[in-house]
C-alpha cells in the first residue's frame, strides 16, 4: 500500500474509533441514567456499566497513538489488532 493510501486508511480508521467512541460514551450516560432512575442496584446494570467503562478506556487508548505514527500493533503498547 502506498503512502498516501496507508495516511487515508489510518484518517478512516481514526474516524471510526472517534465515532465508536461517541456511541460508547452515549451508551454510559443512558446506563448511568437507568442506574439513577432506579431505587435498587441492579447487578446487570452495574456489569453492563463496567463493560461500558472499560470499551471506552480502550478506545481511548488506541486513539491516543500519535497521528503520525501506526496505529495497530506497536511495540509501546503490546500487538492490538485491527479487524
Amino acid at each position: 500500500m502506498n503512502r498516501t493510501a496507508a495516511l487515508v486508511t489510518d484518517m478512516m480508521t481514526r474516524a471510526r474509533l472517534h465515532a465508536a467512541l461517541d456511541a460508547v460514551i452515549n451508551t454510559q450516560e443512558m446506563i448511568e441514567q437507568i442506574h439513577e432512575s432506579s431505587m435498587a442496584s441492579v447487578p446487570t446494570v452495574n456489569r453492563l456499566g463496567s463493560l461500558v467503562a472499560e470499551a471506552r478506556e480502550l478506545l481511548g487508548r488506541l486513539l491516543a497513538v500519535p497521528a503520525s505514527g501506526p496505529l495497530f500493533g506497536q511495540p509501546a503498547t503490546g500487538s492490538v489488532r485491527g479487524r
